[in-house]
C-alpha cells in the first residue's frame, strides 16, 4: 500500500500515512493526534524537514519550491495538488523559498516555482516553471 511521509505542525513528527485513507479523511498524528495539514497528498515543509523525510523517504520525493509573491507559483500550486493524488508513488512536499531562503541557495534555485525530484536523498530531475500534471508524472516515471 502507498504511503507518504509529513510533519506534525504542533509537536514536529515525523508521520508515515497511508496515502488512500488520506485521501478518504483527514489524517492525525500517531503521536500528539493532531490534524496533519495535506493538500491532495502534498504538505507544506521546512529545509529542516525537508532534510529529514530525505533521510527517510524509502520512495522518490517530489518538491515543489514556491514564494507567496509568485503568481505561477499561485497558479501551479492546483496542478502540484492535484498530481499528488494520482502518483502516490511519491512524496509531495512543498518548500516556500521566502522562509527557507538558505536551502534555496545550496540547492541553486534561480526561479520559482521550480520543481525537484529526489531519489534516495539525492537530486534527480529539476524543471523550472509551472508543469502541466502529465509532466510531473513523466518525472516520476523516468525516476
Amino acid at each position: 500500500m502507498a504511503t507518504t511521509l509529513t510533519i506534525c505542525p504542533k509537536c514536529d513528527t515525523l508521520n508515515r500515512i497511508q496515502s488512500e485513507s488520506a485521501l478518504q479523511k483527514t489524517p492525525t498524528c500517531g503521536k500528539c493526534k493532531a490534524e496533519l495539514q495535506l493538500h491532495g497528498l502534498a504538505s507544506q515543509v521546512s529545509a529542516r524537514n525537508l532534510k529529514r523525510i530525505l533521510a527517510k523517504a524509502e520512495q522518490p520525493v517530489i518538491v515543489d519550491f514556491w514564494a507567496s509573491w509568485c503568481m505561477p507559483c499561485k497558479a501551479y500550486t492546483p496542478t502540484f495538488e492535484r498530481a499528488s493524488t494520482t502518483n502516490t508513488n511519491a512524496i509531495f512536499l512543498k518548500v516556500n523559498t521566502e522562509a527557507d531562503p538558505q536551502l534555496s541557495a545550496e540547492l541553486g534555485i534561480r526561479g520559482i516555482p521550480t520543481t525537484i525530484v529526489f531519489k534516495n536523498g539525492k537530486e534527480s530531475l529539476r524543471q523550472p516553471g509551472a508543469l502541466p500534471e502529465e509532466m510531473i508524472s513523466q518525472m516520476l516515471r523516468s525516476v
